[in-house]
């Protein structure tokens, strides 16, 4: 996964620690971060801060969170990207330069623009998410997006929005219904594949009266600046995805979903995955193994409960694999694991 600013990260811990009362910093502690001395010019892997994540937003008993997040991103947090979003000659060619640029903005996902006759689809297909974070991280994103077009709007005295808005969760209650489709003036449907946001072609058509083609051609080369730098190396690719993959539980990402998330295409990723000794399926046995040792050793959990944690639909299709891993059944592990200490 790319580097992007630690901004985000930054605007999360002031929300959790001021409004939540979470104290974040042992965690950041773990992850070799000092709260106090974050610098908000730095930049993080995207797999890095989604471990993070992983242990603060769980720890929040609020369905709306997400929101709260995205609401927090800030105009001047997105740097150069906004100004090359600002200086557009249209509100659709924004939107694509954002479609282009989108590795410079927080997002746990791929956005794209899908054209129709009448309106544009701005599609935002979210990477696999551990469950306990998908709905709180899709929230995020759609805000926070939404809070950027906004925020450039009031800037230049615009007032798009979309006319649809789909979400890819269960409808929930009707009072988190009613604050969203406040904040994005439109209705909203539920259940849906990925997420979208419709919006009117007369309405992308709209010229800007930021436009400024010279501008625009040095803030654009000012972002593939930031893109090139952005890049993170292949270096331990296994270590990284065996840390992403050790976050879900009985649903686990296929190896183009991981390589989507890391966003290395998938031929390259196998590649180096294979370079360095791990092919995917072997990492994945490895977390596998590992979480089912842990399991193991909690006696509350049967072995067909354990199975079903890792994926498996059937019991004996665990059993098969474990001996494969370890030699022995999931039963005589858990036996000698006892008797050994």
């Amino acid at each position: 996964m790319s580097a992007r600013s630690i901004l985000a990260l930054i605007y999360t811990v002031e929300l959790l620690e001021t409004e939540k009362g979470l104290d974040c910093a042992p965690v950041l502690a773990r992850h070799g971060l000092d709260k106090a001395s974050l610098d908000p010019n730095s930049e993080i892997g995207r797999d890095r801060e989604l471990l993070i994540f992983s242990e603060l937003l769980p720890r929040v008993d609020d369905p709306m969170l997400g929101f709260e997040m995205g609401s927090r991103f800030g105009f001047a947090g997105y740097g150069q990207l906004t100004m090359l979003l600002m200086t557009s000659e249209t509100a659709f060619q924004g939107f694509q330069f954002g479609v282009k640029y989108q590795a410079l903005t927080y997002l746990y996902g791929e956005i794209a623009l899908t054209p129709g006759e009448h309106s544009t689809a701005l599609d935002l297909y979210p990477i696999s998410l551990p469950p306990e974070l998908r709905r709180t991280l899709i929230d995020r994103d759609m805000v926070g997006t939404f809070k950027l077009v906004n925020d450039i709007q009031t800037q230049l005295n615009l007032d798009l929005k979309p006319a649809e808005v789909w979400m890819p969760y269960a409808r929930p209650p009707e009072e988190q219904v009613r604050r969203f489709e406040d904040y994005f003036g439109c209705p909203i449907r539920y259940d849906q594949p990925h997420c979208r946001a419709l919006i009117r072609n007369q309405d992308l058509a709209v010229r800007l009266p930021g436009y400024n083609k010279m501008a625009q051609d040095m803030y654009r080369d000012q972002c593939d600046a930031m893109l090139a730098r952005r890049e993170i190396p292949t270096d331990n690719l296994a270590t990284r995805v065996a840390s992403y993959l050790q976050l879900f539980v009985r649903s686990y990402p296929t190896a183009e979903q991981v390589a989507r998330a890391f966003g290395i295409p998938e031929r390259s990723f196998r590649r180096q995955l294979s370079s360095e000794q791990k092919p995917f399926q072997s990492i994945m046995d490895q977390v596998r193994e590992e979480k089912a040792k842990r399991y193991l050793a909690d006696s509350e959990k049967s072995v067909a409960q354990i199975g079903e944690l890792l994926g498996y639909s059937e019991s004996a299709a665990f059993v098969r694999a474990f001996e494969r891993w370890t030699g022995m059944t999931p039963a005589r592990h858990r036996k000698e694991d006892r008797d050994g200490q």
